[in-house]
């Protein structure tokens, strides 16, 4: 999914970052103070059968200088303009517990009240809704939403149906996510879309470049590291070099553990000013639901962000009916 693609369909679209971790660092190498700051869910851009459908983004409902409304879902485009003239959406949401949740009473308005926005000629509608967030805990869940005749059933990784700016909960041997018991009798016009990436942002780092961070896990955990710079002049030595700067990436897992990468590819792109390097991560799987520290070096420098281990174990990704 394309992140600059989501947010030219929906302007109003506002990304939560909390700068803990993202000022100039240190003069040494040791990590800065890690946080868990997810910036926003993706899902992929078409149904398994290769039809397409609305694009659907999550994220955690904070406004600039605001309070968190609650974890928020964006359908950012692909509703036909004249939709609304006979259809209505509806949403809820599906936890593990058993609890059925509905948008709050502030927001459950919003998801028939579209915004329109354009790009190269095509106008197109988007709606949004915020959820409550549950109890502090590495719990999974579902969002069903209703479209006229269609149902889509969005998987949310555990580890984000909760406050992040809440202390990080205690681990728990629960295992893999699961499929919530409607799923397990899935009937026609019913899209099971699976989460596709979650993206972070670390903030500016040495020299005025910015990181972030890309990381998805459908089977095999994998994160893209992206340093930007805007000094670029094509055809230049500013541009950027695929050796140059090193980076590295690790995970300190929850139990104590590191589990190590290695590097699949190095590219650049947007004109020159992003450089993408891809890792994947090694095979690593148990029962046990934690929180882990990735860590990114660049150079002789740091940077951890706090993310779950529905992120980065092997088969935590995604939920099975078993």
């Amino acid at each position: 999914m394309n992140l600059k693609l989501i947010l030219s369909l929906a302007p109003g679209l506002v990304i939560p970052f909390i700068g803990s971790f993202a000022s100039e660092p240190s003069t040494n190498s040791q990590p800065q103070q890690p946080a868990h700051t997810w910036e926003i869910i993706t899902f992929a851009e078409t149904l398994p059968d290769g039809a397409y459908r609305p694009l659907f983004c999550a994220d955690w409902g904070k406004p600039a200088g605001g309070v968190s409304q609650g974890f928020r879902l964006n359908i950012c485009g692909g509703i036909p303009t004249g939709f609304f003239k006979t259809n209505v959406i509806s949403a809820r949401m599906f936890r593990a517990n058993g609890e059925i949740v509905e948008p709050t009473a502030e927001s459950k308005g919003l998801l028939n009240s579209p915004g329109y926005s354009g790009s190269f000629g095509v106008v197109a509608a988007s709606v949004e809704t915020c959820f409550p967030w549950a109890t502090n805990s590495l719990g999974e869940s579902w969002i069903e939403v209703s479209m006229g005749k269609e149902r889509y059933w969005l998987e949310i990784p555990y580890g984000f149906d909760r406050n992040p700016t809440q202390p990080l909960p205690p681990s728990i041997p629960r295992g893999p996510p699961k499929f919530v018991p409607p799923l397990k009798s899935i009937i026609h016009h019913n899209h099971v879309l699976r989460w596709q990436a979650v993206h972070y942002d670390l903030g500016v780092i040495q020299n005025g470049w910015r990181l972030s961070l890309i990381q998805s896990n459908a089977t095999e955990a994998q994160s893209e590291v992206i340093l930007y710079r805007e000094d670029i002049k094509i055809g230049t030595s500013t541009s950027w070099k695929l050796d140059s700067p090193t980076t590295a990436l690790r995970i300190l897992d929850g139990s104590g553990k590191t589990i190590g990468s290695h590097c699949i590819d190095v590219h650049v792109e947007d004109g020159g000013m992003e450089r993408i390097s891809t890792y994947d991560i090694a095979r690593d799987g148990d029962d046990q639901r934690c929180w882990g520290q990735l860590e990114i070096s660049v150079d002789d420098k740091s940077y951890r962000v706090v993310v779950p281990s529905s992120l980065y174990k092997y088969a935590h990704g995604h939920a099975s009916a078993n």
